[in-house]
């Protein structure tokens, strides 16, 4: 009796599927919007709303995305807590050594960690060369020609680094400007005279107005460290994925 050969089994079977990219950009359409303001309105739910509006901070975007791209905002979250609460300031935490702050961010197991907390040195110890400071406050108000200026000569910005907080940029002004809507929303990629995409600005402006900015959590802190998984994108985060990826991550 001539034995059965054994067949090899279609590598497609045993294949491990890879894990969803959290921040994959979303198209523009109605879909996305209603999608994209269900999130937004789930987060918001859990954070605790400013007595007073604040601006957005962009050296802590800029720490966020360091910390938790191809992550949940959680993991960002924690690392930002801990610099902020060990660090007497900005300064302090420009001249520290990268490996400092990777032992201090070690259990939470986050990948490339050294390399994240060398790019961060990198581009604090750039933007304070550049500012004679550790804030980005000016970019709030400059133009898009400034920004660019800006972001030309502070190359130590990792290019997905520079993408998040130019995009998010857009997002803050799209919220909270006081002046016409239209270019930004053409810069969007939205039709300024699109029922839905108005309807969409409108009800955004809405429920973020009382912070000021777009949050960059998605929760309370937790005790003993732990990163808080409740939600995986913070606000900001959500509405940035309406914007295009036009530079590499990472």
């Amino acid at each position: 009796m001539t034995a059965k050969k054994k067949t090899r089994k279609d590598a497609s079977s045993t294949a491990v599927a890879a894990p969803p990219d959290l921040r994959e950009v979303l198209p523009q359409n109605a879909a996305s919007w209603a999608a994209v303001l269900l999130e937004v309105r789930a987060v918001l739910a859990d954070l605790a709303v400013p007595t007073e509006p604040k601006r957005a901070d962009f050296i802590e975007a800029m720490l966020h995305i360091y910390f938790a791209d191809h992550l949940p905002c959680g993991f960002g979250q924690e690392a930002r807590r801990r610099i902020l609460t060990t660090f007497v300031d900005r300064n302090e935490f420009r001249v520290t050594e990268a490996f400092e702050v990777e032992d201090m961010l070690s259990d939470l197991q986050i990948p490339n960690l050294f390399d994240r907390c060398l790019w961060v040195r990198e581009s604090v110890a750039q933007v304070y060369n550049d500012q004679n400071g550790v804030k980005l406050d000016f970019l709030l108000d400059a133009g898009i020609g400034d920004r660019a200026n800006f972001f030309t000569r502070t190359p130590a910005l990792r290019p997905h680094a520079a993408l998040f907080i130019n995009n998010l940029l857009t997002m803050e002004e799209l919220c909270f400007s006081d002046k016409s809507l239209a270019r930004v929303q053409l810069r969007l990629g939205m039709d300024p005279k699109d029922a839905a995409a108005n309807a969409f600005v409108s009800e955004l402006r809405t429920i973020v107005k009382p912070y000021g900015h777009l949050p960059l959590e998605v929760g309370a802190h937790l005790g003993k460290g732990k990163p808080n998984l409740s939600h995986n994108l913070s606000p900001a985060c959500c509405l940035v994925r309406l914007l295009p990826a036009t530079k590499k991550r990472g």
